[in-house]
This record gives C-alpha cells, structure tokens and sequence, in this order.
C-alpha cells in the first residue's frame, strides 16, 4: 500500500516538515543516537506513519465529516515479545503531536515500575525539544524520579487558567498516567473539569488521542456473566476509567463534548483477548488494525512484511521465535528438561550461564569484567559503558508462587557456596546477595564434565549459526584443552562479580533491575548494579521488563490448561541477542518447547491477517487460534474451539423444498450417467458408485456445484473471511487457481449452515490440496495425535492426500419415473427419511439399512463395502490417515412425490487442521 493512501478515510494529514524542529525530528535524532541502523529508523519512522494517518487521522483532522456520530475512532497496533513496542509508541506520539492532536495520553502500564519507566523514556527520548514548557503541558510535571509516593491531586493537577493558555495557544498537554483506576479517575477529572471546558469555549474541533500500552493486561472486556446482551463494562474498573477520559456516564456512547474527538489507540504484543472481546466494549479495534515490523533474515523495507532485512546482519536482527523455534531448531537453542535431575536442574543451568557469559568475557578481553569493574570509576557515562563488558543476565521463572522464589535463590547460594550457613542473609545492594566460589569450584571438581559439555556445546551452535546465516566474522568459542583458561575466568572474573536477585512484589524481593551505569555522589559514574545477574522471578518478569545480556533461562512453570497470551508475554529470552545467540539456551519440558513453537506459528498467522486486512484498508473478521490442548486467552469467558476439519463425516442435512431442487437433481444425473457400479449387486438395490474415484480438488468442485435457494453466504460474510484468512495463514499468492478456497454462490437472506455447508467443506478440500505441496505453518493433522503439518515430509503430506468415491444411496421408494433421475440405467428408488418439523432438514444424519441375512455395513463406508474392502477405521469409525474418502448423495423422496438431494461425506484423519478461538456460547 502506498504509504500516503488514506484506506479508512477521504482526507490526508500532513506532517511537520522533518527538518525544522518537530517532535519527529527530535524523536529520531535521538533513535540515530541510540545506535539503531538506519533501515530500522526508517521502518520505525514508515509504520508510525502509517497508523498516524490510516488509523489516528484515518478519518482525517478532528471535525472531518468521515468521523463517525460518536466522534470516536478506536484501533489496535500489534507488536512482538520483546521487540521495542516503545519505539514505535513515541515514534506514533511524536508524529501525532505534530499532526495537530490536542491531548496524548500514554498509559503506561498497570504496575509503578512500567509506569515511571514509561516516563522517563518519554522524558529522556521524545520531550527533548529546545524550551519544551513553551511547546506542551506535562502531566505528572516534576522529574520521573520523584512521581512515586507524590499525591494524585499534584501528579494530575490542572488548573483553569493553565488550561485556558494551553487550548487558547494550541500548546498540546502530554500526559504519561498509570493504569490504575485512582490515576485515571484522577486524571479523568482533570479533563472534565478544566480541559474540554475550555476546549469547547473555542467552538473548534478538539482531538484526544490515548495510546495504551500493554492494552491486553486490564483494557479487556468481557461479555457479561448476566448474559450476551450485556457487557461488564461497569465491573471492569479500568476499562470504564478510560472510556471516562473522553465520555460521560450519563451520555455514553458518544465523547463528553460536542467538538471532543477521540481515538483510543491499543498497542500490544499478544492481541488475542483485544480481538475476541465483545465489540461493544468502547475499547474494542473496530476502526483500523496495523502490525509492526521487526529487523531480520529476510524481508524488503520497502515492503509491509512482518520482517525485513538490515545490512548490519545478525547482530541488528529480533531475536524471537523465527529463531529459536525454526531458525535453529537443530542448534538447538530450547533445550528440554524432561530427564534432567529436579536438584540438578538450576545448577546445571548455571553452569551454562557461567559458561556463556565466560565465553563472552574472553571475546572482550580489553574490556573489564564483573569483577574487575567492581569499585572503579569512571569520568563519565560513555566511558563506563565503553570500558567494561556488555551486562550478561540469567533468569530462573520457576512458578508464579512468590516463596518458590526465595526458596530456588536459597537453594542455588548454597550450591554456590557449598554451605547453606555461609550463604549472606542481605542483598549486596540493588545486584543482590553474591554468589559464592567455594561451592562452585567443588562441583567443577567434581562435575567436571558438566561443565566443560557446555563449551562442546556452544562451539556446536556457533558453527550452526555461522552456517546457517553465512557469517563472514566467525563467533569463536575455547575448545575444550581451553577449559583451565574459562575455569578461571569463571572463578576470578565472573563469580565475584555476580549476583542473585530475587525480583517480584514481595517486600523481600530486591530492586528492579539496574542495567545502565550508575552515577555516583561524587560525579563519577560506575559500572551497572546488574552488571552480572541471576534473577529468580515470576509473574513480574512476565511483561515489560526487558532483561539486558539474557543468555540462560530455566522455565519450569505449567498449567493444566495453557494460556498462549499470558505464557507469550513471559518469552523474555527474545528481543535483540544476535550478536551472542549462539550462547542462547532455554531450559523447559518438551512439552513447553512445543506449546511456545505453536503459540508462535499462531501468532504469524494472526499476523499476517493483519498485514492483510492494512493492505484492504479494512477490519475483518480476523482468525484467532488456538489448540487442543490450549486456549488462546484467559481473559474471555466461555471461549469455544471451532476447527477447520468438518468432522470425519459430516452430513448436509439442509435440503431444497420439494419439486424445487432441480439443478441438484441433475448434477447427480450427471455425475452417475457414466460407468458406474451397482450396490449390492445388478438390483441395485442399495444405490451406485461410480467406478473412479476423484481427487481433492475435483471433490470441491462438485461440492460448490449442489445450489440452494435459502443458502449460500456471500463472498463477504463470516466464513468467506475466515476463509480468506485462512489463505494468508496459507501464504497464498493472489492468482494461485486453488483461491479463493470458499466459494459459495451469493443467495440473498442466506440461512447458516457452519461446517455443515457444502461450500465450508469444499474450501477444506481445496485447503488439503495446497497443503500438500506447503509446509503450512500454524496447521495441526488431524491425526488421534496431532502433530504440527509443517513438520510433515512432503512424501508424508503426499500419502496422506485422499481420494474420494462417488455414491449415490437408493432407498425402498417406488421407482422415480420422472425428472432428471429416471433417464439413469438403474431404477432410482427414493429413501423415506423424517425431517425436522417444518423445515427441509432431515431429522438425522447417516443411516445404516441392515437387512435380514445380509452383511451390510452402515452408510459411512458405503464405498468400501460395494467394492468388498474391509475399511481401515480407528475405534470411533474415523478413517485412517492414507485412506480414501467418500461423497454420498442421498435421494430423499418428499410428500408431493419429488425427490432432494443430502449429502454425506466420509473424510479421513490426517489432514490439516486448525483451531480457531470464538467468544460466547453455543446456541
């Protein structure tokens, strides 16, 4: 799409001329300094251009006619675990401020520590203009430092006359408020009470932009536990709070002021619950989507890809599950625990982080390290960073029990120092208690080979990772005759200088994590608190908190039932670690590695219906999916699992009314006039096959061929979108002949028919077809145990493809004398089948006309019994992988002596599948 088109909207926003002093310039001088390449701050720079003015001005400025009655526009941005979300937030604020938006308000996070962190990237990165005061009003107005503690009233005061300058000298008022009812209430009445008065005493449109971080952690509404036609917006604190930024409570559903414009912007990583929440909820993306791009492998800048490519090679890329679940899945950098020894299990994972981290003192020998950067100082900030080596950290998430924490940081001191007595009581400030070298250097003596594994290991995954990405720099790792050289720098360079931190709310916990240098009283500046850390944490560490130098974590969490947004959130081994992946490890269960490899092939395929529906200008029905064994979130009640599969035999039921079912009587008459063979024998009496059978896509052809008067969606309903949805997931090129997979004709007041469709079952069948020669990724089999389709050899994926039997089912009818069906060679007998009361729908589905001393098998495998197979089932009666398929039309003979058309369908396992997440209940 070109990046000045306006999809939502008729009108253009221009923007501050970048080279004299505007937010954006400022914002991006400051993006060039903090080391980002240029391909990325030019990225960063076109997606916010973006979502300014296809989503914030999507309908144009504040008072354009294209805005709706309510004047409020509301859309989400998706982002990536630990990908820099911020950026492209004050990247959006900036561009924003100078389109011309009156008020921002970022909400910065449910917790104090996201808040004020939030804050000071606000303060430090984008509210850098020379005379800033003269430029905005900022609420909380003091130093970030010192907003903890300091009373709401002052944190969000506003008094009438300052807001009266402001609106009067179109001077915008910035506000990073936290998520929290209190502050919103607080600011809320801010607003209310000095700033729209004094915006609607102008008579001018007045725009209020909010952009909510981390909007799936409490912005979410739910249906209400009253019933579907409420929803829980008054129980939801938070949520009401924010829509009480712009609304009344006595005027709901419309902005507080006649010439208030509103627009509510979501961002988040792991938008799940944002999408499935009920669409009345105010915070709900109706209006526009946008997904950002991050720096990898592949990818053109030019092009809106969920990736692109940066010269700066490996070291420049993001670093998530691309990588550590399919880039280096033979490395591999996820290593599982299943038969790992519990007591063992941290302290080997430390042995690895030691290790990792000895590697990378040794590959910055002029550098100092932990432990000789202890008690040095430095003349300035540069010349701390520059002198020692990058922060290395470790991370143990053991459970979300808080004492868990104390207990596996207790357990790994005394590993370390070889005696529960001389482990120190106190942290040895904000880096924690020290570790200990006695310990440690007893268990190399005694686990020498535990240790040294590790660098066997390492030097694997660097040749891997040279390989694999085809490195000019090799990444070097000491063999193993080096280990007396890493043995020591473990022992004297590292293990002094490194701590054990607990991080979570307990009041016993330690600080947050410090990983910049640290100015001293003096003026001089020393080297990070957290300059080598093994953090123990929990639910804390799950959002927002980037650990710097992460090389080894330990994830032992499980739940019964996973949750794929919350568990996404808690992935902090991603973000930027391409200059040291290949001493990357993640320690879990198989079956962990497992969940978070789906989790991540869903979240692409979310992704890219994303990226789509930004290239259709358009919001639609987007695919969310989850497992068998997973929900996609937590936080919406009564979550269903609608798969792709029909079912292993699925029925039609729905049939025309009599005499009016002409063109399927003559499809059948067609199809049954060539060879066929008669069922049980030359009577005929139970029906015909035809002698060949047909393939995947020929079987969805004759599928989409069967018309009815009341039914056939359009190409824009539900299922035709889930369909096309389906085909990004598919990465299907526009002029591929299997697309569109759903085709059902356009029938005016359609009836819905779900998966019992014709035309659902036909986009299936054509799915399966071009699954066969793609690895399609975020697609299960339908096997008893499924497996991921991707993983599937394409001589595997080829024995699996089925073809189908054609069928034709008589009945004990009188002979049809008339119509398209007396003109077949076999005397065509009607079956007599009750229907559902008042309607064309058979009271049933398959039938089994067993007769007096014969063996006749039951419909379902019509087909294997006419040609005498014993049919290959599982114990349910489904068809085993591998096995062919069957289409079996029913003639039904109705009360005016006409004949219908059903349809049944014997569908074998081991196809592709996936499981998409709907809210609300069964009717």
């Amino acid at each position: 799409m070109n990046e000045s088109s306006t999809p939502y909207g008729t009108e253009t926003v221009s923007l501050a001329d970048p080279l004299v002093a505007s937010w954006w310039s400022a914002y991006s001088n400051r993006l060039q300094v903090s080391g980002i390449g240029s391909a990325s701050r030019e990225v960063i720079g076109a997606d916010a251009r973006y979502i300014v003015e296809n989503g914030i001005f999507g309908a144009g400025p504040a008072g354009a006619p294209a805005w709706p009655v309510s004047r409020e526009r509301r859309g989400l941005v998706m982002g990536a675990v630990q990908s820099g979300k911020t950026a492209s937030m004050m990247a959006v604020a900036a561009m924003a401020l100078d389109g011309g938006v009156d008020v921002l308000i970022i909400l910065g996070g449910t917790r104090t520590a996201l808040w004020v962190q939030t804050l000071e990237r606000f303060v430090d990165q984008l509210d850098t203009l020379p005379d800033s005061h003269l430029r905005r009003v900022r609420m909380p107005s003091g130093p970030p430092g010192a907003v903890e503690g300091t009373d709401l009233d002052l944190l969000y005061s506003m008094n009438t006359g300052r807001a009266t300058r402001a609106v009067e000298r179109r001077r915008p008022i910035v506000c990073v408020a936290m998520k929290n009812t209190a502050h919103l209430e607080r600011l809320g009445r801010a607003l209310h009470e000095t700033v729209f008065p004094a915006a609607s005493r102008t008579g001018e449109p007045f725009h209020l932009l909010v952009i909510d971080d981390e909007a799936d952690d409490s912005s979410v509404v739910d249906a209400s536990a009253d019933g579907p036609d409420q929803i829980d917006l008054l129980r939801k604190q938070v949520p009401r709070r924010i829509v009480d930024l712009w609304e009344s409570r006595q005027r709901p559903g419309q902005t507080a002021e006649p010439n208030l414009y509103a627009t509510y912007l979501a961002y988040t990583a792991t938008p799940q619950a944002n999408f499935l929440q009920d669409v009345r909820n105010p915070l709900a993306p109706v209006d526009f989507v946008a997904s950002l791009r991050t720096p990898g492998s592949s990818g053109d800048p030019r092009v809106r890809e969920s990736s692109y490519r940066v010269p700066e090679g490996l070291k420049g890329w993001y670093t998530g599950g691309e990588i550590y679940y399919k880039s280096l899945v033979s490395a591999p950098l996820c290593v599982p625990t299943d038969a790992a020894e519990p007591d063992d299990l941290v302290p080997d994972a430390a042995r690895a982080y030691l290790v990792a981290s000895a590697v990378r003192v040794l590959r910055e020998a002029e550098r100092l390290s932990p432990a000789a950067a202890r008690g040095r100082a430095f003349g300035s900030r540069d010349e701390a960073k520059s002198s020692v080596v990058p922060v290395m950290s470790m991370l143990v998430n053991p459970s979300a029990a808080m004492e868990s924490h104390f207990d596996v940081a207790n357990s790994l001191l005394a590993w370390s120092y070889g005696s529960d007595s001389e482990i120190p009581r106190e942290a040895d400030g904000p880096s924690g208690r020290p570790l200990g070298t006695r310990g440690i250097e007893l268990d190399m003596d005694e686990n020498a080979g535990r240790w040294a594994v590790w660098l066997d290991r390492y030097r694997a995954t660097a040749s891997e990772v040279e390989r694999t990405f085809a490195l000019d720099t090799p990444r070097p790792v000491p063999a193993a005759e080096s280990w007396d050289e890493v043995r020591r720098t473990i022992l004297t360079e590292l293990v002094p200088g490194t701590g054990v931190s607990v991080i979570n709310s307990d009041e016993k916990a330690d600080d947050r994590p410090e990983f910049s240098p640290r100015k001293n009283d003096d003026g001089t500046w020393s080297a990070p608190a957290n300059h080598s850390t093994i953090f123990v944490s929990g639910n804390v560490m799950s959002r927002g908190l980037t650990l710097e130098g992460l090389t080894t974590t330990v994830f032992t969490r499980s739940a019964s039932t996973p949750l794929a947004d919350t568990q996404m959130q808690m992935q902090r081994w991603f973000g930027y670690r391409g200059g040291y992946i290949e001493l990357c490890r993640v320690l879990m269960p198989q079956d962990q590695i497992d969940l978070f490899t789906q989790y991540h092939e869903n979240d692409e395929a979310l992704r890219r219906d994303v990226l789509a529906a930004m290239e259709a200008g358009s919001t639609p029905d987007l695919t969310i999916l989850q497992g068998r064994s997973f929900l996609a979130t937590g936080k919406i009640a009564n979550l269903r699992s609608e798969p792709l599969f029909p079912g292993h035999e699925p029925f039609i039921r729905h049939m025309n009314a009599p005499g009016n079912d002409d063109d399927n009587l003559k499809l059948v008459s067609e199809l049954f006039s060539g060879d066929a063979h008669p069922v049980p024998d030359e009577s005929a009496r139970r029906g015909l096959l035809l002698d060949e059978p047909v393939n995947l896509v020929e079987a969805a052809d004759i599928l989409d061929r069967l018309r009815y008067a009341d039914h056939g969606a359009s190409p824009t309903s539900v299922e035709a979108a889930r369909w096309i949805s389906v085909a990004h997931h598919a990465q299907m090129p526009d002029d591929d002949p299997l697309v569109p997979f759903y085709r059902a004709p356009v029938v005016g007041a359609s009836v819905e028919l779900g998966v019992s469709s014709p035309y659902s079952i036909a986009a299936y069948l054509r799915l399966w077809a071009a699954a066969i020669t793609r690895g399609v990724p975020a697609l299960m089999t339908t096997d008893a145990r499924p497996v991921r389709w991707n993983i599937l050899t394409s001589a595997e994926r080829e024995r699996r493809e089925p073809r189908f039997w054609l069928g034709l089912r008589f009945g004990a009818g009188d002979p049809v004398t008339e119509g398209p069906l007396s003109s077949l060679r076999w005397p065509v007998r009607p079956m007599k089948r009750r229907l559902v009361d008042a309607t064309n729908d058979l009271d049933g589905t398959w039938g089994s006309r067993n007769r007096a001393g014969e063996t006749i098998r039951g419909d379902e495998v019509f087909d294997y019994t006419a040609r005498g197979i014993d049919p290959p089932l599982n114990l349910d009666g489904a068809r085993l992988p591998g096995s062919d398929g069957m289409i079996l039309f029913h003639v039904i003979g109705r009360e005016d002596g006409s004949q219908t058309i059903a349809v049944g369908l014997g569908i074998p396992l081991g196809g592709p599948d996936h499981i998409r997440a709907r809210a609300g209940t069964e009717s």
